[in-house]
């Protein structure tokens, strides 16, 4: 009986022991989700490109691109894009909106100004597929430094940062691509850190 009674004390205590470790790394798990933003389960449960979701389904199914999606929305930015077979999207996560001016994104999303901020996500696309990859080659052979034009016509100069791609906006704004070449079904997603803004 006792050598029973010790056998289900310890029986408990694994029990109770992978329960704490598995809180503690769904609690890791959700930071780190947090940190990377893009919707990596959607993307490893699906096998092939048709399966994929769009680079503005991604904005609106990952939580860290609310800020984004809801611009999408106010904008009606879909249907300028839904005739592009394939783009890169720099897509700004929350944090980049965040450090705007308070009341920036607020104004932005009013009726008003649906102009102005589809003039800003112009700043965040180009018309076809670019790997990290192929920014960084780019990078080397213009001696550290390459232009991007973007669908508005905005030129985004991209450099590194110590092993990251880095952007900077023609207003002098600068952002770090974070998660990059994520595949969608009509392009390719690189989280940024920054809003890139047009010139004024």
């Amino acid at each position: 009986m006792k050598i029973r009674n010790v056998l289900l004390a310890f029986a408990l205590l694994g029990v109770l022991l992978i329960t704490s470790c598995s809180e503690t790394k769904n609690d890791k798990t959700t930071q780190e989700e947090n940190d990377k933003l893009i919707a990596q389960n959607v993307m490893q449960s699906t096998t092939t490109k048709e399966e994929l979701p769009t680079i503005l389904e991604f904005a609106s199914i990952d939580k860290g691109f609310s800020t984004l999606a809801s611009a999408i929305k106010a904008t009606e930015f879909a249907k300028s894009l839904a005739d592009k077979e394939a783009f890169t999207i720099f897509a700004p996560v929350n944090l980049a909106f965040d450090k705007l001016n308070p009341t920036a994104v607020e104004k932005l999303l009013k009726p008003e100004n649906k102009e102005q901020l589809k003039t800003i996500l112009n700043c965040h696309i180009i018309p076809t597929v670019i790997t990290k990859e192929d920014i960084v080659i780019a990078i080397n052979k213009g001696n550290g430094s390459v232009k991007l034009k973007t669908i508005g016509g905005a030129l985004l100069t991209a450099t590194m940062k110590g092993d990251r791609v880095f952007l900077i906006d023609q207003m002098g704004n600068g952002g770090n691509l974070v998660t990059t070449d994520v595949k969608a079904s009509n392009g390719l997603i690189h989280t940024i850190d920054a809003v890139m803004m047009p010139k004024k």
